[in-house]
């Protein structure tokens, strides 16, 4: 709001005094005003004047502008919400639902009383339903039951959006008719209109109706599963391009609980692909190789294996003997109780791994223990173990001396002497490899 800068208001006031305080001498001990001073007084009086006026102008005339704005701003909403109405009711009318049409039409003119569209078919249904008034109770329940019934029979057409369309109008319209069949209705729609909508690779889609559905049913398992999944493929997909190994890890979940979900198969190759490349621009050429490993422990690509044979070369001109990492004294201490080959699965695939359990003093399975490898020229990965004390780490089709550790609470520390591995690489026997542990006394 515009007002009148205090020191104007001091400048004016201070030259209004001293014209008054000259305009007065003392005679005869008697204040009485010169006859000059007359065109002073009314000088003064004048600016007094003009000050008070300015004053009031600098006050009301921005207030005023103020409510005149917030008023036309308010009409407007009005008349946009009076449109949307409208709309709504001409909607109902396709639909054969006059009642309902009519109702909208008469929200629209409280909103917005000159808005003539609404006035005239208000007033072409009076004249069709014999006079004004809004249909009563009793059609109000007879809509009510037109639309549970065409809702139902939609459901039985597996006809899901619309049959979602119906029974949300009918919440609408009257919340508490059939409420529990009404709702496992809305529940049945909502479930298999997500699933179609994951089958169509409208994944916002599905999620917002697992949520739906979820607002019915908040403890069902499998609906939370599938609306969890849509996440994971949500928040991959809101990764892609900029943060490549948080996309990686939401697809490789996602891939892991349900292999065959959309195309989260092809995205999980990409974000491998692509991160292995941002890693050849960066002269990160050994992590290009574990990210280009990724790749192909899902899909056999020529293209990949190329990429990844150019990385491996570089990374193995990069390498350098990595130092074997010291135990610190009084630190935990775990002792290696198994390091073999497991002769009995394939190796033709090109991958292999190393897998196996931590367990306490006592035998029984460690969850959350930190698992690590590392060998010259590629930096420590580490792992965790799960609930049942297990761990893996997946090695791609070159041979090498790999050394595992178990690491301390800390994640960092190591625990223990480090268990060798001679790993030799995907494609021969021997490639999947088994290395328990056990907590020291």
């Amino acid at each position: 709001m515009y007002s009148i800068p205090h020191s104007t208001i001091r400048q004016i006031a201070a030259i209004i005094w001293v014209l008054m305080e000259n305009d007065y001498y003392v005679q005869d001990q008697d204040w009485s005003p010169q006859p000059q001073t007359q065109n002073r007084l009314w000088l003064a009086l004048f600016l007094f004047l003009s000050l008070l006026a300015c004053v009031t102008v600098s006050v009301l005339v921005p207030g005023g502008l103020g409510f005149w704005a917030g008023y036309n701003q308010l009409q407007a909403q009005n008349h946009e919400s009076a449109i949307q109405h409208f709309q709504r009711g001409l909607g109902y009318l396709a639909e054969n639902y006059p009642e309902l049409a009519y109702t909208e039409f008469e929200i629209s003119i409280r909103y917005d009383p000159a808005f003539e569209p609404a006035r005239q078919k208000l007033q072409e249904m009076q004249a069709m339903m014999g006079g004004p008034g809004t249909p009563g109770v009793s059609e109000e329940d007879r809509v009510a039951a037109a639309l549970f019934e065409e809702a139902r029979g939609l459901v039985a057409q597996k006809n899901w959006d619309d049959a979602i369309n119906r029974l949300e109008q009918l919440h609408a319209l009257n919340v508490n008719y059939h409420t529990q069949e009404a709702n496992e209705l809305l529940f049945q729609a909502y479930v298999a209109s997500g699933k179609e909508a994951v089958a169509a690779g409208q994944i916002e889609l599905a999620r917002e109706r697992f949520d739906a559905a979820l607002t019915i049913r908040n403890q069902d398992a499998e609906v939370q599963r599938q609306r969890d999944l849509a996440v994971l493929y949500l928040d991959g997909q809101q990764a892609v391009g900029y943060n490549w190994p948080v996309a990686i890890q939401k697809f490789a979940a996602l891939y892991q609980q349900d292999s065959a979900y959309d195309d989260v198969k092809r995205r999980l190759v990409e974000a491998y692909t692509q991160y292995g490349d941002l890693a050849m621009k960066q002269n990160a050429s050994c992590l290009a190789v574990r990210e280009y490993d990724g790749a192909l422990a899902i899909t056999k690509d020529a293209a990949i294996s190329d990429k990844r044979a150019q990385a491996m070369a570089l990374c193995r001109q990069a390498i350098v003997a990595t130092p074997t990492p010291v135990v610190t004294p009084g630190s935990e201490n775990y002792v290696i109780t198994k390091n073999v080959r497991d002769v009995t699965k394939v190796c033709n695939t090109g991958t292999g791994d190393v897998s196996g359990i931590v367990r306490d003093a006592l035998g029984q399975p460690l969850a959350s223990v930190a698992v690590a490898y590392y060998a010259d020229g590629i930096n420590r990965v580490t792992t965790r173990t799960n609930a049942n004390g297990q761990y893996q780490f997946t090695w791609g089709a070159d041979a090498g001396l790999f050394r595992v550790i178990v690491l301390s609470a800390d994640g960092k520390t190591p625990a223990g002497a480090a268990a060798e591995v001679q790993y030799p690489g995907g494609n021969k026997p021997g490639c999947h490899v088994v290395v328990d542990w056990q907590k020291a006394q």
